[in-house]
């Protein structure tokens, strides 16, 4: 059998006997990825570590091994279930802040809008079970992650940087697939799951879930709904935060044989925030989706899996400056929408030595303004994409794999505003996307190295082409100006595991041609692109001090240059280290851990991305943060947390300035949350 011992990658052919034998190679590090990216952040999951010498299941903080891993180095994927630093999340960027390499920029008490390496936006695409929902407020009050509850989803994993091509185009920075597990009912007719969370501040969170089914097929039903006032700050101030969002999901499956999956979901949500760093609130965010799902397996000797989706999503937003907060000058209400309707079909096909998945993806999004109780507004946006992807992995020996990827897009934008001076154009264009990689086990030490080179071609999203922005290349407006983004970068990196010892490192360089970046510093919003240099690292380790006992630690840096104006590029993060202590003894596991950021002196004033820019440096700061979880039952589990212990006052660099209409100056970065405790029970059966 073609297995490898120490990071645990297998043939096609193969993967179904190592399940098998899993429990017996608990030394292969076929989890390293995701064991560090949980433990680097502080995590705890609730997790079962095969023993070597007695085949018996132990509890640990570190690794889930129960089949070997077939997933890139590369990816990182986190259990969302099993970790209690996660509990206390409101949205999608919440849960990505945790993880090396993100952060968030942010508006108040929810909604934050995720970075990754400094980069923003549609660099960064993100996805819930294969499709993407896109926000409609020409500022991402509603970006993709905001519609997101944690809760609702089992796993999220993280590809870093131009290393696939498979999710779609343009993912430069990261590809974020959150995903929920497949239903399995081979043994039972029945599941249920319901959590409760209460905290400081008014926090109430609430969610049930339920299926039934036999081989043949089930249905699902999930609802949840969270909720919190204003939180105060270190110094004891209110801050305008307070949020209140609940969703809902069915879905129905048809399982014939093992080999044969379809599943029909709908879903349906809404909710308001109040945002300490806007003008406005947002009072309205519903969203309305439905999806499509087919795969079939074993088709043929080497046609190995037939995967296809059709996913329809819309967004109805609300903004206003009096249902959340005092009325202050002139009131102002905006309502806008987006449809997003897209598709994927691929397959894969399984040799002896090689692994192929090609396919077609296809996207269309109609933006409009001006709704109001009377009308339907205006149609002002509307993009197709059409794209051909293909992906290999060549098993070239035991040790080493070669994995390379090439997509073509089409493009075709239109600005379809009746005011602007591009009114009825349409932009046409055609991109590529690709990368290789190699990735050798090495043989003198437990480890697996990986080196690769990855191209990215992205088109300017609606919020950067959008005809009311102006273009700094001197054309009529940015619609017309902004020109696409293509990125070239070489990741590197190393996971390394030895008895009590792991540690992994990821690094990356890069070049961006046509940057695209945002001026604020005149009276009108201005956008255009320049070249640009990037460059950064993440390093975890974890050590076991002795059965009961764990320390973990993980850094991350990001920097970047405007190599056109020699100044730094804007809106990045600083430099950011985590340090953890873990306490595992039966039924309990306990965390601590210590978050030390940098001051951030690199900034470049006025300048930025669609949501944020930099408007003064930022200091460093040091939070703690304790969480501890109890197994009652195997059906019941209790947790709990503290976060910032030492209720501390300080600000995240990315923050947006204060609205002048809560009494910050314009310069003035809200404050983070003060001392927040929270407790939590969850059931399931």
């Amino acid at each position: 059998m073609f297995k490898k011992q120490h990071c645990g990658f297998l043939r096609p052919q193969d993967s179904a006997r190592a399940v098998n034998t899993a429990n017996t190679t608990a030394s292969a590090f076929s989890k390293f990825p995701l064991a560090m990216a949980m433990i680097s952040a502080g995590f705890s999951p609730s997790v079962t570590f095969a023993n070597e010498s007695k085949g018996e299941n132990t509890l640990s903080n570190a690794i889930v091994i129960t089949a070997p891993s077939v997933e890139s180095p590369v990816t990182t994927s986190v259990d969302l279930n099993e970790t209690p630093a996660l509990q206390s999340a409101s949205d999608g960027a919440s849960v990505l802040t945790q993880i090396p390499g993100f952060s968030a920029i942010g508006n108040g008490g929810t909604n934050g809008d995720p970075t990754f390496r400094g980069m923003f936006g549609s660099r960064l695409a993100i996805l819930t079970d294969g499709a993407q929902i896109l926000g409609a407020c020409p500022n991402r009050m509603d970006n993709p992650s905001a519609y997101i509850n944690p809760a609702a989803y089992d796993e999220v994993s993280i590809i870093k940087g131009p290393e696939t091509v498979l999710w779609g185009p343009g993912n430069s920075a990261a590809t974020v697939r959150f995903e929920r597990k497949r239903e399995d009912f081979s043994e039972k007719n029945s599941r249920f799951e319901a959590s409760a969370m209460v905290g400081t501040y008014g926090r109430f969170d609430r969610r049930l879930e339920g299926a039934v089914g036999n081989k043949k097929g089930y249905i699902r039903l999930e609802a949840n709904e969270s909720e919190a006032n204003d939180y105060k700050d270190g110094n004891g101030d209110s801050v305008a935060s307070a949020w209140d969002k609940w969703n809902t999901n069915l879905a129905v499956g048809w399982t014939p044989d093992e080999d044969t999956w379809l599943e029909f979901e709908l879903g349906r949500g809404d909710g308001e925030a109040k945002y300490a760093g806007r003008g406005m609130d947002g009072t309205k965010f519903l969203r309305e989706t439905a999806a499509l799902r087919f795969e079939k397996t074993k088709l043929s000797e080497h046609w190995s899996k037939l995967e296809a989706q059709f996913n329809y999503g819309y967004a109805d937003h609300v903004m206003d400056n009096y249902t959340l907060r005092s009325l202050s000058g002139m009131a102002m209400r905006s309502e806008l929408d987006r449809r997003t309707q897209s598709g994927r079909v691929s397959s894969t096909w399984d040799y002896d030595d090689f692994s192929l998945t090609s396919g077609l993806d296809a996207k269309q999004e109609v933006h409009r303004t001006g709704i109001t109780a009377d009308s339907d507004g205006n149609e002002d946006y509307s993009q197709q994409q059409l794209g051909i992807f293909s992906e290999l992995t060549w098993y070239m020996d035991d040790s080493q794999r070669l994995v390379g990827g090439l997509r073509f897009d089409r493009y075709r934008a239109t600005d379809e505003s009746n005011s602007s001076s591009t009114a009825g154009d349409t932009r046409h264009k055609t991109l590529s996307s690709g990368f290789t990689r190699v990735e050798q086990d090495l043989t003198s030490i437990p480890a697996t190295f990986y080196i690769g080179l990855g191209h990215a071609e992205r088109f300017p999203d609606y919020w950067e082409i959008k005809a009311s922005n102006s273009s700094l290349s001197g054309a009529v407006n940015a619609f017309a100006g902004v020109q696409p983004e293509k990125t070239t970068q070489i990741d590197i990196g190393l996971n390394y595991k030895v008895q009590d010892l792991t540690w992994w490192i990821s690094g990356y360089a890069g070049y961006v041609e046509d940057y695209i970046i945002f001026d604020y510093s005149g009276s009108t919003t201005q956008v255009g692109n320049v070249d640009a240099l990037i460059a950064g690292a993440e390093v975890g380790a974890r050590y076991q001090l002795n059965p009961q006992w764990s320390t973990n630690t993980s850094i991350a840096y990001a920097w970047g240059e405007d190599t056109d104006n020699s100044d730094p590029l804007p809106q990045i993060a600083p430099l950011e280290s985590k340090l953890g202590l873990t306490y595992e003894l039966e039924k309990w596991t306990t965390n601590g851990v210590l978050r030390l950021v940098a001051p951030q002196n690199r900034i470049s004033e006025d300048r930025g991305n669609v949501v944020g820019y930099d408007f003064d440096e930022s200091a460093g700061f040091a939070t703690l943060d304790l969480n501890t979880e109890y197994r009652v039952t195997s059906y019941l589990t209790w947790r709990a947390g503290i976060d910032n212990l030492m209720d501390k006052a300080y600000t995240e660099h990315l923050n947006k300035a204060g609205n002048s209409a809560f009494g910050y100056a314009a310069n003035e970065s809200y404050l983070q949350p003060g001392r927040m405790v929270w407790t939590s029970l969850s059931v399931k059966f």
